[in-house]
C-alpha cells in the first residue's frame, strides 16, 4: 500500500488542524491536504480522487450544484466521510462510508477512521511499485528505514553517498514521504522491513 491520500474539507481551521492531529496520531503514511473553501476544492479536483474525503456538512452546503456534481464524478477510488458539524443533513447523493459528529470523542474518532482505512488498505496490493519505484529505491528504503546513514547504505550497496542521496530524493518525490518516520512507517506497512530490523 503507497501513502494514503487524505483530504479534509472543512470551513473551521480548528476542525482541520485537530483532524490533522488525530491523522498524525495514525499508523498509516498520509499525505494529508487541506481545504478551507470550495472554491479552493474546485482547483484541487481536475483528476479523480482517491483515498479519503473527510468533508462537513457547512462545507457542503456551502458547494455550488456544479461542484456538488464534479465531486460525484471524481469519487471513483474514494472513501467518503462526513463530518456532522450541525442537523442539517446534505441533501445530494454522496454515498458516506462513515459519520464522525464534532461532539465524538478522540478515540471513536480514530476507531472510526481506521475501520474505513482498514476497508481502503484491503483494495490496494501490498508490494506493488507505485510511482515507479526501483528495485535498487527499495533496497535504499529498506536502508533508511532501519536506520542506517547515507554513508552506510552506500557502503553496503556499494555505490556512492551522492547516488544514495539522489535515490532518496527520488523516493520523496514518488511517495511524497518526506521524513525517516513516515519512510519507516511505509517500509513496515509494505513488509520491506520487520519491526526487529528497526536500530
Amino acid at each position: 500500500m503507497e501513502y494514503i491520500h487524505v483530504l479534509i474539507a472543512d470551513l473551521s481551521q480548528l476542525a482541520r488542524m485537530g483532524l490533522i492531529g488525530l491523522l498524525n496520531q495514525m499508523k498509516y503514511p498520509f499525505h494529508i491536504r487541506e481545504v478551507s473553501s470550495p472554491e479552493k476544492l474546485t482547483g484541487l479536483i481536475t483528476h479523480d480522487l482517491n483515498g479519503l474525503l473527510i468533508i462537513s456538512n457547512s462545507f457542503i452546503r456551502k458547494c455550488t450544484p456544479g461542484l456538488i456534481q464534479n465531486l460525484q464524478h471524481r469519487l471513483n477510488d474514494t472513501i467518503l466521510i462526513l463530518i456532522r458539524d450541525s442537523d442539517h443533513t446534505p441533501e445530494n447523493d454522496f454515498d458516506f462510508a462513515e459519520t464522525i459528529d464534532l461532539q465524538d470523542h478522540d478515540k471513536t474518532i480514530i476507531r472510526k477512521l481506521e475501520k474505513q482505512l482498514s476497508f481502503l488498505s484491503r483494495q490496494k496490493p501490498l508490494n506493488d511499485s507505485p510511482e515507479g519505484i526501483s528495485d535498487r529505491e527499495k533496497d535504499v528504503l529498506r536502508l533508511v528505514a532501519i536506520g542506517l546513514t547515507n554513508k552506510e547504505i552506500a557502503e553496503k550497496l556499494f555505490i556512492s553517498s551522492h547516488t544514495v542521496i539522489t535515490h532518496r530524493k527520488n523516493l520523496t518525490a514518488k511517495l511524497g514521504i518526506k521524513t525517516i518516520a513516515g519512510l519507516t512507517m511505509y517500509a513496515l506497512i509494505n513488509h520491506l522491513i520487520i519491526p526487529e530490523e528497526i536500530y
